[in-house]
């Protein structure tokens, strides 16, 4: 975005912005159109006001220096404005938004279509549902998922593949419950592809979540867990339900089953990573009433590593509200066991993946077509479906870096 000056002639029109307050003195203002927000002092936005009534700066200026008894500068929190495309024009020169406006998915559904789903029955049932899970996985551990559960069929090729694609569709049911807890708070949101280290990852941006009371987003943040444990309930019920002879199952749809449960389980742990912008994180950082929580966790530890390493530089937090200040402190732990629970993941279930399909694999090409037709095709088909998975992977983590590649390259040769 460009730089404007600023003058004490200058004259602002703003967009339609929405204002709700906040704790502790501040006001909420920005664009639902584009979910862009500022939490400002709610003398702040004394200023806004009288900078859309068609006043100059300089007016503006002169307006709150009687007012308050001294100078008053505002050109900063102009240009912040600026920056978060909250003004339309300047000097009557239409602003181009470049941030790209909401567009929400199932715009047919409305509130009264998904409330039963988030009523206060239902979430009482969510919670015993989880209970249940717990109790379940305690008298039955032989239902507790292991890597070897993933797959289900006896050719893994099948059981990746059909995974890759039935994965997505229980991770879109994951997002849609959020998205549907969204509409029941009366916000609208939708999905994005991206990758957090090195998983793939699929999200529900809900910008607009701000402008919701605080009590109430908890609702959209439990929504996608709140499902996942249903379906892991589901499962449980049925595999035991096989067992003790009352429904029958094949020995496919039983091992489908324990698959299902391993995904969702490990779907649910992955919630637990505070050192991610994961569905807790989110529900942490609102009981702490806190924005940026996570990265002012990360400066936080980084600042006590600095005085041990003095190659790591010290950020200051100085101006961070009490309140922030304490809740960053007893977020510091949470954010290594986060990590931890990040390497469980990756060892525990990615790697160990990757491991049975790689000895699958090699036994297969080792063995070779001649001596079974059957398993050679299968590692095969494993070694041509890794490939794209990773490819995907590589390509989420190079797409937003993809500029900066190519101006590294050119400087290389040319």
């Amino acid at each position: 975005m460009p730089d404007y000056l600023i003058t004490d002639e200058t004259t602002l029109k703003f967009h339609d912005l929405y204002k709700g307050e906040e704790e502790d003195g501040f006001v909420l203002v920005g664009r639902q159109d584009i979910a862009s927000y500022l939490s400002i002092p709610s003398e702040a936005l004394e200023v806004i006001d009288l900078l859309d009534s068609k006043k100059t700066v300089g007016e503006v200026k002169k307006i709150l220096e009687e007012k308050y008894g001294e100078e008053v500068e505002i050109t900063e929190f102009i240009e912040d404005l600026i920056k978060n495309e909250m003004v339309k024009s300047i000097n009557g020169v239409e602003i181009l938004t470049t941030s790209k406006e909401q567009n929400p998915l199932f715009s047919g559904v409305k509130a009264h279509h998904v409330g039963w789903l988030f009523s206060t029955y239902a979430k009482a049932l969510y919670i015993l549902t989880a209970l249940f899970c717990l109790v379940l996985f305690a008298v039955f551990p032989r239902y507790i998922p292991e890597p070897r559960d993933y797959f289900f069929h006896p050719w893994y090729s099948v059981a990746v593949a059909f995974m890759f694609f039935f994965g997505w569709i229980l991770v879109a049911i994951h997002e849609v419950a959020h998205l549907f807890a969204a509409k029941y708070v009366g916000i609208e949101g939708n999905f994005s592809l991206s990758n957090r280290l090195v998983f793939v990852v699929a999200q529900t941006n809900l910008g607009n979540i701000w402008t919701v009371p605080r009590e109430k987003r908890y609702t959209v943040y439990f929504a996608g867990m709140a499902w996942d444990t249903v379906m892991v309930f589901t499962c449980l019920v049925l595999l035991l339900s096989s067992d003790y002879g009352v429904v029958t199952l094949s020995d496919l749809q039983y091992n489908f089953l324990k698959a299902v449960v391993f995904i969702k389980v490990w779907g649910i742990i992955w919630q637990f990573r505070f050192n991610m912008q994961t569905d807790v994180y989110y529900a942490v950082a609102n009981f702490f009433k806190c924005k940026n929580l996570l990265g002012d966790a990360q400066t936080y530890i980084r600042n006590g590593v600095s005085r041990v390493w003095s190659r790591i530089k010290k950020v200051e937090l100085g101006g961070m509200p009490e309140h922030e200040m304490r809740a960053v402190k007893l977020y510091a732990p949470l954010y290594f066991v986060g990590t931890l629970v990040t390497l469980a993941t990756f060892f525990f279930r990615t790697l160990l993946i990757l491991y049975l399909q790689v000895v699958k694999a090699f036994d297969g090409i080792t063995t070779g077509y001649g001596a079974s037709p059957g398993g050679f095709t299968d590692a095969v088909v494993l070694i041509v479906l890794n490939t794209f998975n990773y490819g995907l992977l590589a390509f989420l983590i190079l797409r937003p870096r993809w500029s900066g590649l190519k101006q590294r390259f050119r400087a290389v040769f040319t």
